[in-house]
């Protein structure tokens, strides 16, 4: 990736591009050190009715992300629900725009 790359500096500002766009892909680093790419949403007009979260909150959402730093999304092609760790997490990628997530100890870095 290029330094040009727009970024993404707080887990909340991860949630607010991808509920801000319709499906996202999303590159990062699973718990077992492979790394994979993944279609998700968090539209709720993509979600199957049997899949949709019932009595969810954005409390709740929020209190996720700060407390563990982990996103829960829709994957696309495997219609589920997944985590993705913010801190592992190497890009976002929108319909026209890839924003590199810059981790926590690289903000103190500089």
């Amino acid at each position: 990736m290029s330094d040009d790359l727009d970024e993404i500096t707080s887990a909340i500002d991860f949630l607010q591009k991808i509920i801000s766009e319709d499906i996202v892909q999303i590159k990062f680093v699973k718990k077992d050190n492979s790394v994979r790419i993944m279609r998700c949403t968090l539209n709720f007009n993509r979600i199957p009715k049997e899949h949709k979260p019932k009595n969810v909150s954005l409390k709740d959402i929020l209190t996720q992300i700060k407390k563990n730093k982990i996103l829960r999304v829709y994957d696309i092609e495997k219609m589920g629900w997944r985590s993705v760790p913010f801190e592992q997490t190497i890009w976002v990628k929108t319909d026209n725009k890839i924003y590199s997530i810059k981790k926590i100890e690289d903000i103190f870095k500089k």
